[in-house]
């Protein structure tokens, strides 16, 4: 008895220190891992940063450098691929034994060619070139599609005046108002790749004065490959889709149609070849005010070859109309060779 009392101070010594030594321990534990938990945290914290700053240096070195232009395509990339799977998915939505299949088909026509029409203005240059190819197949595609997109033959976003005056200081080093007499910064017409403006010469002669988009050359190439893309998932979800074509064979002559200094020679050509049929005229090229990315031609007042009502209203006869536009193409088709390839009612008029 006596030497368990004499023990138990000892053991009560030596299990507190067993207590302390295990207590301090855990804290010395515990605080290496609050030490490792601050340092990964802080790394990620690093990291996000480095992130951001590397994206904010990314997109202010290509709006030094390159306007912007590879943000763009990502940002038109991006509202393509949204309107691509908005329409898809409101196709893949409708039921072929629903008894209003016929009505609903059709307003979801409608809706996807408003969709596309939104697109195509919004994201501009080669888009706007590709809804007025689907416009002229008018034969092919519902009218929904063909009616809506047939406001991109002369509809468009403006450009700024900032924007027409860095083409002109770029190819001719002047403003346009030290080139021409008057010239009217408001866009009359949207080409697929340009606007189209109405100025006046030193002369007083009234010309059309094409512009192209100042950053069209460069963003180029994403935005077909953009379109081709999108193209190509489309007829892999839908098997009837079969208009893939299009753009492949646009994009043989879309290179070429950036040169507007190539589009001057043709025009001067396909005069040469009309010249004995006088009831056709093509506007003359003005050289001097001609660039590759600025096309200065004749102004001629008329009206679109698909205005029925205008046509009738200019006391016209659609026969005889239909007859020189038959004689007209037959000329370029079986005889010079050389044919315009791109007659939508915006590039066509018929005046009095």
């Amino acid at each position: 008895m006596m030497l368990q009392m004499q023990q138990t101070p000892i053991l009560r010594n030596a299990f507190r220190q067993l207590l302390v030594s295990k207590q301090f321990h855990s804290k010395r534990s515990g605080d290496q891992h609050k030490i490792k938990s601050q340092f990964k945290w802080r790394n990620v914290s690093y990291v996000r940063l480095g992130a951001l700053v590397a994206g904010v240096c990314a997109v202010g070195y290509d709006g030094v450098v390159n306007d912007f232009t590879y943000c763009g395509s990502f940002v038109r990339f991006v509202r393509s691929l949204k309107t691509a799977t908005l329409i898809a998915v409101d196709y893949l939505g409708l039921d072929k034994n629903d008894p209003a299949y016929e009505q609903n088909i059709k307003l979801v026509h409608q809706n996807s060619a408003n969709r596309l029409l939104e697109t195509c203005l919004l994201n501009g240059g080669l888009y706007i070139k590709v809804g007025q190819g689907f416009a002229a197949i008018n034969h092919i595609l519902p009218v929904e599609y063909t009616q809506t997109l047939a406001k991109l033959q002369d509809q468009c976003l403006p450009t700024t005046k900032a924007d027409i005056q860095k083409v002109f200081q770029t190819d001719f080093g002047k403003l346009p108002e030290e080139i021409y007499k008057e010239f009217d910064y408001t866009p009359v017409a949207a080409a697929s790749l340009a606007q189209v403006f109405k100025a006046r010469l030193h002369t007083g002669q009234q010309v059309a004065v094409k512009v192209q988009y100042s950053d069209l050359q460069k963003r180029f190439i994403s935005d077909l490959a953009t379109i081709i893309f999108l193209q190509d998932i489309v007829e892999l979800i839908f098997k009837d889709y079969n208009f893939g074509w299009i753009m492949r064979d646009l994009r043989k002559n879309l290179v070429q149609e950036l040169n507007f200094e190539q589009e001057a020679r043709n025009a001067e050509r396909c005069a040469k070849d009309l010249r004995k049929l006088t009831y056709v005229h093509v506007p003359k090229v003005y050289w001097g005010l001609t660039m590759r990315r600025v096309l200065t031609l004749e102004w001629i007042d008329g009206i679109k070859v698909s205005d029925i009502e205008g046509i009738k209203k200019l006391g016209l006869s659609l026969i005889d109309v239909d007859r020189k536009l038959f004689i007209m193409f037959a000329e370029q088709i079986f005889k010079s060779g050389f044919v315009h390839a791109d007659p939508h009612p915006g590039n066509s008029g018929i005046s009095a």
